[in-house]
């Protein structure tokens, strides 16, 4: 296996035929007795290696506080995670599909109906897709999963904070969120920084203190999303807990999971919500608006669009300039992903997460599915009717469940340290006569 940077070697030569660290001398009445044990070499080169999780755990905190700026610093922390890893990054293919979906956006360049949206959006392509790769190369033991995971809790937990204090100075404010930062956004980051606890939980990261926090950062995530009034992360939240009641019960429920998400994300948005007025969502949450915000307008306006160029799209990031009632989105990851990429970059996400589920190897135990099944049935929702599918948490944390095997490990126990002279106990027989 390739080390780090600096990877500790001994510089002391071992005569051939004798034990490392041990010269024999003879004694005085001719016999062979062990000396003193050499010095220990001196360290060599110090060891970078442990660098490389720091620009991940920064990308983490700043996530869900300023994703603007992971825009705007996520090739440089990407590079420096890559580079200061001390070893050429294992390729998977989850790791060639995220490149080539980039090229693919890249390519929609040529025939874009707006070449300045278009721009913006494939270097936001480029930056999630080189997270997720530096991520998924960094992450390679269980204490740096968790570190990263933590960190994300670290911003999340801020960011619920703030939340709350905000909501306190202004009583009136029916959604909360952070200057600068959309409110649904805001919303998905807390639902997902919930998703993370139930890992960390179920990973049984820390002591006993530790797990405890993480249990009282589960109603602190979940009021902090209700302060949002994003009914799609109220709505992951809630079908999470029941899934994991589901779960519990029944066991290996997450292929059933991945399977009710893909026909959902199929049949909603394309013209079969829209037939009907959903009168259950008029007015949850405080929220009396019978057309999901203006998603069941645009969702019809978006279908037209995308088969007017079903198979390579009209252009990544063109849609919202020729929306002509909202200027906004889709809303939706299919129709999102149609109008952008087409028909083929639909076939390269989808395959991009199958194969981040298959790293993330459910088949190895019962928390692997358990937590899989957890963060489809999570971010359902927010596929459904909200833009999710370039957002740095998003590709960030794809990385983190695909290292799910190293998360999901048993701490090592801890031996004791050995005593000299700690060789087999024989007994004293024929010694004496």
């Amino acid at each position: 296996m390739a080390q780090g940077y600096g990877a500790a070697r001994s510089i002391v030569e071992q005569p051939p035929g004798r034990s490392a660290g041990i010269t024999p001398t003879p004694s005085l009445i001719g016999q062979l007795r062990p000396a003193r044990p050499a010095a220990t070499p001196v360290s060599s080169r110090w060891n970078l290696a442990w660098l490389s999780v720091l620009p991940i755990c920064l990308s983490a905190v700043l996530g869900p506080v300023s994703p603007n700026l992971v825009y705007q610093g996520g090739l440089w922390l990407a590079a420096a995670a890559l580079l200061t890893s001390g070893r050429i990054p294992r390729i998977g293919p989850a790791d060639y599909l995220a490149i080539l979906i980039c090229c693919w956006a890249t390519t929609t360049l040529m025939w874009t109906r707006d070449i300045d949206g278009s721009q913006i959006a494939v270097r936001a392509w480029w930056t999630v897709a080189l997270l997720l790769i530096a991520a998924r190369h960094v992450l390679s033991s269980r204490r740096r999963v968790l570190l990263v995971a933590g960190a994300f809790l670290g911003g999340a937990g801020w960011t619920a904070i703030q939340l709350i204090r905000a909501s306190r100075l202004d009583e009136t404010a029916l959604r909360v969120s952070l200057e600068g930062v959309g409110v649904n956004y805001t919303a998905y980051c807390l639902a997902t920084a919930a998703l993370v606890t139930v890992l960390l939980v179920l990973a049984r990261a820390g002591n006993r203190l530790v797990r405890a926090g993480l249990w009282l950062l589960l109603p602190l995530f979940g009021y902090a999303t209700m302060l949002t009034g994003t009914r799609a992360s109220q709505i992951a939240l809630a079908a999470v807990v029941a899934y994991l009641i589901v779960d519990r019960l029944a066991g290996r429920t997450w292929a059933f999971a991945v399977g009710a998400s893909a026909v959902l994300l199929a049949l909603v948005p394309f013209g079969h919500l829209t037939r009907y007025q959903p009168q259950w969502l008029a007015t949850v949450f405080d929220r009396p608006l019978d057309d999901l915000s203006g998603r069941l307008a645009v969702w019809p306006v978006a279908e037209a669009s995308f088969w007017d160029s079903p198979l390579v799209g009209i252009g990544v990031g063109a849609f919202p300039s020729t929306n002509p009632y909202y200027g906004v989105g889709a809303h939706s990851l299919l129709l999102t992903l149609g109008n952008d990429l087409g028909l083929i970059g639909i076939a390269l996400f989808a395959a991009l997460v199958g194969f981040l589920i298959r790293d993330a190897a459910p088949g190895l135990g019962r928390r692997h599915g358990t937590l899989v099944g957890v963060l489809i049935v999570g971010w359902t929702p927010i596929w459904l009717s909200g833009h999710w599918e370039i957002s740095p948490v998003a590709w960030l944390m794809l990385a983190l469940w695909s290292r799910l095997p190293v998360a999901l490990l048993e701490p090592a126990a801890e031996k004791p340290p050995a005593t000299p002279n700690s060789g087999p106990k024989r007994p004293l027989v024929g010694l004496m006569r």
